[in-house]
């Protein structure tokens, strides 16, 4: 049976301190505004078919966006090469394309007076997310299932059972003054039985 570990949290790597330093190097570069994001997550899924484990997936990612403007012609970039190296191309790259795009009158960023700021904690994050251990996650997708199958005697099939969880981080910063970023986390349990009447009328649902 697959197992898998408790995944880590997200790097503490400084986004507001990168992403204002992104776009400092924009403007170094020609722009006359830019405004960058950088987000970071982390998911955990696996699939229970009929009490078998059938897939199991954990994933991880980062990557950096550019928007940049010259006057009123703007272009976008990304990346997931992090590296003075990668940013430097990123920048170049932007504004590269920048020079090719038409001009839009309605382009541009917002003035620092239209800024707004939450100040309440919105609730979008819990730290304890992946405080199951891999094994109790996939018994979770097992159990969703078996409840499922033992509702009806009518189901006697199933697309599985999962359970679903992730982390992210975004933070934007622009060329106006504004930093801001939040965090966000989630988990699932979910279920997909298959009943079949006596007329071999199949019906499927979550």
């Amino acid at each position: 049976m697959p197992e898998t570990d408790a995944q880590p949290p997200l790097t503490s790597l400084d986004f507001e301190s990168l992403a204002a330093d992104v776009v400092a190097q924009a403007l170094r570069a020609g722009a006359s505004d830019a405004e960058a994001v950088v987000r970071e997550g982390d998911e955990f899924s696996v699939n229970v078919r009929m009490g078998q484990v059938e897939t199991l997936k954990e994933s991880g990612s980062r990557g950096l966006g550019l928007r940049v403007f010259l006057g009123r012609r703007s272009a976008s970039a990304s990346t997931s090469d992090l590296t003075p190296d990668g940013i430097r191309q990123l920048v170049e790259g932007a504004l590269a394309l920048s020079r090719v795009t038409e001009e839009d009158p309605f382009a541009g960023l917002p003035e620092p007076g239209e800024f707004g700021a939450l100040t309440a904690d919105l609730r979008l994050y819990d730290e304890d997310v992946y405080s199951l251990a891999g094994p109790e996650r996939i018994e979770w997708a097992r159990r969703a299932e078996a409840a499922a199958l033992a509702a009806d005697p009518r189901i006697t099939n199933s697309d599985g059972g999962s359970f679903d969880a992730g982390t992210g981080r975004m933070v934007l910063a622009n060329s106006r003054g504004f930093v801001g970023g939040y965090r966000t986390s989630f988990a699932s349990v979910s279920a997909a039985p298959l009943a079949m009447d006596a007329n071999g009328q199949m019906q499927r649902d979550g």
